[in-house]
């Protein structure tokens, strides 16, 4: 039995209006000797974002993925219990102009007190997960995802039809940040991925994800969620990952964040290095490998962007331009390096 299986590298947000391969030799050289496509990964009804994206290159179709999981799936990321009853939210720091606008992620969660309906959990930097126990109504709260609510005025975003959430916008609100709570979600179920996997994650959504289906989930305190976890180590345990799992899928968030903070210098050098720490060693590894990305993120805007997503494979028979594909075929993709190897 050969002794790898494949890996397929999300690197979250990596498009924007301004994303040109040619800025990551390493990987347009890959592109030139492999093969090479987009895929389409906002499936219908849904917005550009981690979630349903991930979800999609995992191989759920639309119709199976329920439409409010994002803040269960970050609860269950960091572990945090939840009941059948409850109501849980993401929520997000966000910056607050002079004019009373959001003007982007905040770089830090300001201590805070939420009613005492609300349990209050800080998930580090901006991010945080808010529980209703008891109140999983999910007819009720109308909320604003931080990616949409840049530019618009706080009491124009605040959630509609809960009080409970209102009064926790209200009592977050200080002289220049604000908790804007979204992503409301009751528990709910996923359908569990087709292989045995692994996952190398640090980010909430993506290891609550991964754990929902049944994949199992690696992480360390040098993984960071940003532009200064530490690559080198993400390679090497999906290099050794890789020799025991059909498939290993490693999660890079930096360029996403970056981007949220409307810093493209940030992002384009993170990029850089993600092109010459993860990218040239994996493609030198003799794997398979995917690369690609679950959304665009806009360092102009700070929104998430939608529209076909690159990819790049290597390490396989597959040459050329595949074309447009559904984001499903990631992991058609790979079925054959999985097949050979662990079937």
């Amino acid at each position: 039995m050969i002794d790898r299986g494949a890996i397929l590298c999300i690197i979250d947000g990596m498009t924007d209006e301004e994303f040109d391969i040619l800025q990551l030799p390493h990987l347009y050289s890959a592109m030139r000797r492999g093969a090479y496509g987009s895929f389409r990964t906002v499936p219908g009804g849904f917005a550009p974002e981690s979630y349903p994206c991930i979800a999609s290159l995992l191989g759920i179709p639309g119709h199976e993925l329920p439409r409010r999981a994002r803040g269960y799936l970050e609860a269950i990321g960091e572990g945090i219990a939840v009941a059948k009853d409850d109501l849980i939210l993401r929520g997000s720091w966000m910056r607050v102009d002079c004019g009373g606008r959001i003007c982007g992620v905040s770089e830090r969660a300001p201590s805070f007190s939420p009613p005492e309906q609300v349990s209050y959990y800080s998930l580090g930097g901006y991010k945080a997960v808010l529980i209703l126990t008891g109140t999983a109504s999910l007819d009720t709260p109308v909320t604003v995802p931080p990616y949409a609510a840049i530019g618009k005025l706080v009491e124009d975003i605040l959630p509609i039809g809960n009080e409970v959430l209102q009064k926790v916008a209200h009592q977050s609100l200080m002289q220049d940040t604000v908790l804007l709570p979204w992503g409301e979600s009751a528990l709910c179920a996923l359908p569990p991925f087709r292989f045995r996997a692994a996952a190398i994650a640090a980010a909430p959504i993506v290891k609550g994800l991964c754990r929902a289906m049944d994949i199992a989930v690696h992480t360390d305190p040098e993984f960071t969620a940003d532009t200064d976890t530490d690559l080198s180590l993400k390679t090497e345990q999906a290099l050794a990952l890789v020799r025991v799992n059909p498939i290993t899928i490693l999660h890079i968030e930096g360029a996403d964040e970056a981007a949220h903070r409307r810093n493209s210098g940030q992002k384009r050098a993170f990029l850089r290095k993600v092109d010459d720490e993860v990218i040239a060693r994996l493609c030198g590894s003799g794997c398979t490998v995917l690369f690609c990305s679950d959304h665009g993120t806009s360092p102009a805007t700070g929104e998430h962007l939608g529209g076909a997503q690159p990819f790049v494979l290597v390490g396989t028979d597959r040459k050329g331009d595949l074309g447009l594909l559904p984001a499903s075929a990631a992991t058609e993709l790979l079925k054959d390096t999985v097949a050979n190897r662990f079937g």
